[in-house]
C-alpha cells in the first residue's frame, strides 16, 4: 500500500508477532469466578468463546492490524473471519498460509476477501457470526453497528477515525523533542494513521520558535522516495482515491485562508506515483476543515492558544476522540490534561509510546472498541451464570 519497506520491517512485522505472543500467554489466564452464596447453594461464573468472530480491517497496516483483532480472538477460543481491505489483501493470505504452516486447525482461521461495500457488509449481516471487530473510518463503523441490528444483533466494536491534538505548552521540557514528536505524528506512515497528530496546538509565546523547529525537523526527516529503498521515510499514498482527496483538503484550507508553510503539492518528479510531499498549515483556526475533518494524509495543521483551558476546550471540540498528548514539565498541568481531554489514550512528553498492557480505542466518534491490552479479551468472550442447588 505505499509503506516504506523499512517502517514495514521496524513496525507492522514485530508488531504482528508481539501481539499473537502477548495474547497465546493469555490462554490459561482466563479466569472464571466462583461467588459467596448461601452454604446450600453453589454459584460460579464462567467466561466463553462468543464463536463465529469477524474481522474488518484497514489497509494502513494491513497485517497488524489483522494481529490485534485475530490474536485476541483466537486465544479466547473463537473461530476467526477476517476481510482485508481490498487495497492490501496479500498480507491477509499470507497470515492465514502461517497460521496453517505453524499447526493451525483447518477453518478456524478463515479470510474472505472483496470489496467492503460487498464483502463486509455480507459478513456483518451474517446470522452465523457472532461479532464484528472493525477499524476503519467512522462512517463505515456507523453502518456496522446497523447491520448487527438488521441481523442477529451481533456484538460490534469500532476503532474508527481521529483528529489527534498534540498540545505543546510553553514550559515544554524540550521544545526540539516536542517539535520532532510532532513531525513524526503527522507524517509518518504518509500521515495514514488513525492517530495521526493533524491538530497541533501550540502557547501562543512560543509559536513562531515552535514552528520554525517543526519546519526544519520535517524538511530533515521526510521526504517522499521508492517505498523499497530503505532509506526512504515517506512514500505514496494507498491509491490515487486517496492523493486527490488529500490534495483536495489542501485546496479547501487554502480557500479557507490557512497559510501553506511547507508542501501542499506532488512532489516534481513523482507525479506518476500518488505522492504528496509533506505538508503544513499555519494560520488555521478550529472552525476551519482542515481541522475538524479527518484528512488521512501528510497534512498537519498548527494552532496557537493562550491558556491552557483553552486548548483542552480546543481539543476537545472534535466529533473525534482516538488520541492526544500534552508537552509540560508542570506535573498539574499533566494531570488536568489527561483528566479533562476527551480521548481513550493522553500521552504526556511522548507521542505513540506504549506496549502491549496498553490500551488502544477511543471515546465519541473514534468508537467503543479497544485493542491490544486484556481487557480485549471481554470483547470477544462472554459470561455465562451457572447456579448449583447443592442442599442442606
Amino acid at each position: 500500500m505505499g509503506k516504506p519497506i523499512s517502517e514495514m520491517l521496524n513496525i507492522d512485522i514485530p508488531g504482528a508477532a508481539m501481539t499473537f505472543q502477548y495474547f497465546g500467554e493469555t490462554i490459561d489466564k482466563i479466569e472464571g469466578t466462583v461467588t459467596s452464596t448461601a452454604p446450600t447453594e453453589f454459584h460460579y461464573i464462567l467466561r466463553q468463546p462468543l464463536g463465529v468472530v469477524g474481522c474488518i480491517v484497514p489497509w494502513n497496516y494491513p497485517l497488524m492490524m489483522a494481529s490485534w483483532k485475530i490474536a485476541p480472538a483466537l486465544a479466547a477460543g473463537n473461530s476467526v473471519i477476517l476481510k482485508p481491505a481490498e487495497q492490501s489483501p496479500l498480507s491477509g493470505n499470507l497470515l492465514a498460509k502461517l497460521f496453517m504452516e505453524a499447526g493451525g486447525p483447518a477453518g478456524v482461521l478463515n479470510i474472505v476477501q472483496g470489496l467492503g461495500e460487498e464483502a463486509g457488509k455480507a459478513l456483518a449481516l451474517h446470522m452465523d457470526v457472532d461479532k464484528i471487530g472493525f477499524t476503519g473510518s467512522t462512517e463505515v463503523g456507523k453502518l456496522m453497528m446497523i447491520y448487527a441490528g438488521q441481523s442477529n444483533m451481533k456484538r460490534v466494536t469500532t476503532e474508527c477515525g481521529g483528529k489527534t491534538p498534540q498540545i505543546v505548552t510553553r514550559d515544554a521540557p524540550d521544545l526540539d523533542m516536542a517539535a520532532q514528536y510532532a513531525v513524526n505524528g503527522i507524517y509518518g506512515n504518509q500521515g495514514e494513521v488513525c492517530n495521526a497528530g493533524s491538530r497541533i496546538l501550540v502557547d501562543a509565546k512560543i509559536h513562531d520558535e515552535f514552528v520554525a523547529k517543526f519546519l526544519e525537523k520535517a524538511k530533515a526527516s521526510f521526504s517522499p522516495g521508492d517505498p523499497l529503498d530503505p532509506a526512504t521515510t515517506m512514500g505514496p499514498l494507498v491509491t490515487k482515491e486517496q492523493q486527490k482527496r488529500v490534495l483536495g483538503y489542501i485546496d479547501i484550507a487554502k480557500k479557507e485562508g490557512a497559510k501553506l508553510s511547507l508542501g501542499g503539492a506532488v512532489p516534481k518528479g513523482m507525479e506518476k506515483g500518488c505522492y504528496v510531499a509533506p505538508t503544513l498549515f499555519t494560520g488555521v483556526n478550529n472552525k476551519m476543515r482542515i481541522a475538524r475533518e479527518e484528512v488521512f494524509g501528510p497534512v498537519g495543521t498548527i494552532l496557537p492558544f493562550k491558556k491552557l483551558d483553552q486548548a483542552i476546550e480546543m481539543a476537545n471540540d472534535s466529533i473525534y476522540g482516538l488520541a492526544a498528548s500534552i508537552w509540560t514539565s508542570d506535573v498539574s498541568v499533566a494531570h488536568k490534561a489527561a483528566r479533562d481531554i476527551e480521548a481513550g489514550i493522553v500521552w504526556v512528553n511522548c507521542f505513540d509510546h506504549g506496549d502491549m498492557t496498553s490500551i488502544w480505542g477511543g471515546f465519541k466518534q473514534s468508537g467503543m472498541g479497544r485493542d491490544k491490552c486484556l481487557e480485549t479479551l471481554t470483547t470477544v468472550t462472554q459470561t455465562k451464570s451457572v447456579w448449583m442447588h447443592i442442599g442442606g
